[in-house]
C-alpha cells in the first residue's frame, strides 16, 4: 500500500515530506565490547538530529535545555554522569547558542558490579529539547540497552577526541577587573578562537565576541549570569588534533568589593526562545527573582496559534526582554497529568491560558485571546507589584451564564469555525423562496445540531471526570484517531464543494428536503460543533473553568454548555426565524457557486492544521507520512465516485465506481486506524 499511495501522490502532485513529530531519534548504544565484573564500561545516549535541528550542551547559552536521563534500571551497576563532547557555536541573529547537531554520543561510564554475570539491563527515560530556526519543542523516550558480562558485545564506534574529559586538561591562569576577563593561552598550544565557559561567568554573547591577541583571549563580563568568584574557571575548545581539550584557568584576582561586575547586571533574557514548563523549572525562576510568562498551549489549540503573533510584535517582544522575563511553554498537545492539575489551580480546564508570575504576587491572568497592548499593560503591572486579571473571579452565576453564552456566539468568528460560516451563509441565501416552514425548520434542525452536540460532550466530559479522568475543552484533540477522523471529514467535504464529488448540500446549511436532507442540516450542526472544539473565544475558557469547577452540579455543568451550544447556534436561528434579515443576503446566483468553491479552500487548510496536529500527536513519522499518502488515496476514491459514479452514467459503471471508491475509502481508513501508533 506504501508503495501504491507514493504513486498516487507523486501523480497528484501533493508531494512533500511532512515535518517529523519528534526530529531527533534517541536510544542507547554499547561502546565497550568486553565487559568485565568489577571493572568499568562504557554506554551512550546517542542523538540523531534531522537536518536543521539541533540539541544542547551542558551549558546551553543564551536559552535551551541541556539533555537528561532518569534510570529506572541500572541492573545492580553504577552510572556516571554524562561525558560531553565539545559543542558548536549557533549565531541565531544575536541569541547565541551551544549546541549539537547531526549525531551526537553522550558517554556515561558504568562500575560493573564485582558479582555481576550474564546479561545487564539498563532503562532509563531521556528528556530534551530539540529547536530548529522556527521553535523549541521538549520531547522524551524510554530508552533501553541490554549487554552480556564477557566479550563479544557489538561495540558502536566513537571519536574519543572529541571529549575533552577523556584527555588532560591544560592549565593556565586569568585576571579580571570587574568588567573584563582576560585568560593566557597556554603556551606552545595552538587552539581554535572560540572557547565555551561550562558556566555562565561570561555570556554566550561575550563567547561569540571574544578577543584573542597576544596570546590571551578577553571576554567582556557584561550580561553574565553567575558571579565571577576567585577559583577555577573551566573552558572547552578545539586543540590542534581537531579534538576537544579543557582549559582551566586559575583566576588570580575577584573583581574589587564594589566595582561594576555581573552581579549587578540583570540576567540577560531574548523572547523567542521558549524554555519547556515545569513545575521545577517555574519555581526556580520564580526564586531567582525572575518574571515568568507561562503560555500554556497545544498545538491542536487554533487560538492558541493565533495568540503567538502577539510575541513577534516589536514593542512586546521589547518590553519583555527588558523586564527579563523567562518564557515557559506548557505544552498540552498531548495528555499530561501534570499540565491538567496545573490548569486546574488557575479554575481553567482548557486553554488557551496565558500568565505571568512573579513571587509575592497573585498571578496575572490574560484574556483566552491576547493582544499585544494587554500583554504590555499586563506585565507593567506585574512589574510595578500591582494586581492584574483580565477576567473577574467573583461574577454571579448568571453572569457566567452570560459569558457562556457570549463566548458561544464569539465562536463562530474563531477560526476552527470560519469554514463553515460560508457554507452557512450559502446555504440561507438559496433558500431565498422557500417557504418560511422549511426554512424555520432547517434552522431549528442546525441548532439542534450544535446543542446536542455541546450536550453530549458535557456528558462525555462529566463522565470522564468522575472516573478520575483528566480532560477538558478540547481532550478529544489529544486522540490521534480524533484528529486522523476529522482530518478527512475536512478533505471529503472539500472535495465535495469543489465539485470533484457531490454528498448532498445539506452538511453545508444549504436546503434541505424531507428524509435525508433533514439528517443532514442536523449533521451540519454537529460538524460545526466539531470543527469548533480547538477554539477558544474571548470569556469562554474563564466560563468554562467556572462551569467545569468540582462544585458545579452535574446539572449546572450541562446547562452551561446548553447556553454555549444556543450562543453559537443564534445567529443562524435568528436567520431562519426572521425573512427579512435572511433576505438582505444578495440574491441567488453566479456567486453561489463561487463561493461555494471558494469555501474548500478553509477546509483543506484545516486539514493541513490537522496534519501538523498529528505530527505532534504521533511520534512514527512513517506512519505521519503514510497518514498524507492516505489523503491522497481518498481524494482519488472521491474522484473516481465523481467522474464514474454520476447519474448521467450507465448502471454497470456507477455500481463498479462506487464498489472500487468505497473499497479504496474503507481499505486505507482501516489501515491508518489498524496501524495507528
Amino acid at each position: 500500500m506504501r508503495l501504491l499511495a507514493l504513486g498516487l501522490l507523486s501523480f497528484l502532485a501533493l508531494g512533500g515530506d511532512l515535518a517529523a513529530a519528534v526530529r531527533t531519534k534517541v536510544d542507547l548504544v554499547n561502546l565497550t565490547p568486553d565487559i568485565r565484573p568489577g571493572e568499568k564500561a562504557l554506554i551512550a545516549m546517542r542523538f540523531r538530529c534531522d537536518p536543521h535541528f539541533h540539541i544542547y550542551w551542558k551549558n546551553p547559552g543564551d536559552a535551551g535545555q541541556s539533555p537528561t536521563v532518569e534510570w529506572k534500571e541500572k541492573a545492580g551497576t553504577e552510572i556516571g554522569a554524562f561525558v560531553w563532547p565539545g559543542p558548536k557555536l549557533l549565531d541565531q541573529s544575536g541569541v547565541y547558542n551551544f549546541i549539537y547537531e547531526d549525531e551526537t554520543l553522550l558517554l556515561m561510564e558504568v562500575k560493573v558490579p564485582a558479582a555481576a554475570k550474564g546479561k545487564l539491563t539498563f532503562k532509563g527515560k531521556a528528556e530534551w529539547l530539540e529547536c530548529d530556526d522556527s521553535g523549541c519543542w521538549p520531547h522524551d523516550k524510554e530508552v533501553e540497552l541490554t549487554v552480556q558480562v564477557g566479550p563479544g558485545n557489538a561495540a558502536y564506534k566513537y571519536d574519543p577526541k572529541l571529549y575533552p574529559a577523556l584527555r588532560a586538561p591544560l592549565t593556565t591562569t586569568a585576571s579580571s577587573d570587574g568588567k573584563s576577563l582576560t585568560v593566557v593561552v597556554p603556551a606552545g598550544e595552538k587552539l581554535a578562537q572560540t572557547w565555551f565557559p561550562e558556566r555562565n561567568f561570561i555570556a554566550p554573547t561575550a563567547t561569540a565576541k571574544q578577543k584573542q591577541a597576544d596570546g590571551k583571549v578577553t571576554f567582556d563580563l557584561a550580561d553574565a549570569t553567575e558571579k565571577l568568584d576567585s577559583g577555577e574557571l573551566v573552558f572547552t575548545t578545539r586543540a590542534a588534533d581537531g579534538g576537544f581539550v579543557d582549559i582551566k584557568a586559575a583566576l588570580g584576582a575577584a573583581p574589587a568589593k564594589g566595582s561594576p561586575g555581573p552581579a549587578s547586571t540583570p540576567p540577560k533574557t531574548t523572547t523567542g526562545e521558549w524554555l519547556p514548563w515545569s513545575p521545577e523549572a517555574q519555581a526556580k525562576a520564580l526564586a531567582e527573582g525572575k518574571i515568568v510568562y507561562v503560555d500554556f498551549t497545544a498545538r491542536w489549540c487554533a487560538t492558541c496559534q493565533v495568540n503567538k503573533r502577539v510575541y513577534t510584535q516589536g514593542d512586546v517582544a521589547k518590553a519583555l526582554a527588558q523586564a527579563g522575563v523567562v518564557m515557559m511553554k506548557a505544552d498540552w498537545t498531548r495528555k499530561d497529568s501534570v499540565i491538567t492539575a496545573e490548569l486546574g489551580g488557575y479554575g481553567r480546564t482548557g486553554i488557551p491560558l496565558n500568565v505571568f508570575l512573579k513571587a509575592g504576587q497573585p498571578p496575572a491572568i490574560l484574556s483566552e485571546a491576547l493582544t499585544g497592548t494587554e500583554v504590555t499593560s499586563a506585565l507593567a503591572a506585574v512589574v510595578a507589584g500591582k494586581a492584574y486579571q483580565a477576567e473577574s473571579t467573583t461574577h454571579t452565576f448568571a453572569i457566567w451564564l452570560l459569558l457562556a453564552f457570549g463566548g458561544g456566539v464569539l465562536l463562530n468568528l474563531m477560526p476552527c469555525v470560519f469554514p463553515m460560516i460560508g457554507l452557512k451563509v450559502l446555504g440561507f441565501a438559496k433558500e431565498a423562496g422557500a417557504a418560511r416552514s422549511t426554512v424555520v425548520l432547517n434552522g431549528l434542525l442546525y441548532s439542534a445540531g450544535v446543542i446536542v452536540s455541546f450536550l453530549a460532550l458535557a456528558l462525555l466530559i462529566v463522565g470522564l471526570k468522575s472516573g478520575g479522568s483528566s480532560v477538558g475543552w478540547g481532550f478529544q484533540m489529544q486522540s490521534p484517531g480524533f484528529v486522523l477522523g476529522t482530518c478527512v471529514l475536512m478533505i471529503v467535504l472539500g472535495l465535495s464543494l469543489v465539485g470533484v464529488f457531490e454528498i448532498g448540500v445539506g452538511l453545508g446549511g444549504v436546503s434541505a428536503g424531507e428524509g435525508d436532507g433533514k439528517v443532514t442540516t442536523f449533521l451540519s450542526g454537529v460538524l460545526a460543533t466539531v470543527v469548533a472544539t480547538p477554539c477558544t473565544a474571548p470569556g469562554l475558557g474563564a466560563a468554562l473553568g467556572f462551569a467545569l469547577d468540582k462544585d458545579r452540579s452535574t446539572g449546572e455543568t450541562l446547562l452551561f454548555f446548553v447556553v454555549i451550544g444556543l450562543g453559537m447556534a443564534l445567529p443562524y436561528l435568528l436567520l431562519s426565524v426572521f425573512p427579512r434579515l435572511a433576505a438582505m443576503l444578495p440574491r441567488p446566483g453566479e456567486w453561489m457557486e463561487s463561493l461555494k468553491q471558494g469555501m474548500s479552500f478553509p477546509l483543506f487548510a484545516y486539514a493541513l492544521y490537522l496534519l501538523w496536529v498529528l505530527n505532534a500527536l504521533v511520534e512514527d513519522a512513517a506512519w505521519v507520512r503514510d497518514a498524507s499518502l492516505g489523503l491522497a488515496l481518498i481524494a482519488t476514491a472521491c474522484w473516481i465516485l465523481g467522474r464514474w459514479g454520476a447519474l448521467h452514467r450507465t448502471d454497470v459503471e456507477r455500481v463498479v465506481a462506487k464498489a472500487i471508491a468505497g473499497l479504496i475509502f474503507g481499505g486505507t481508513l482501516a489501515y491508518l486506524y489498524a496501524t495507528l501508533p
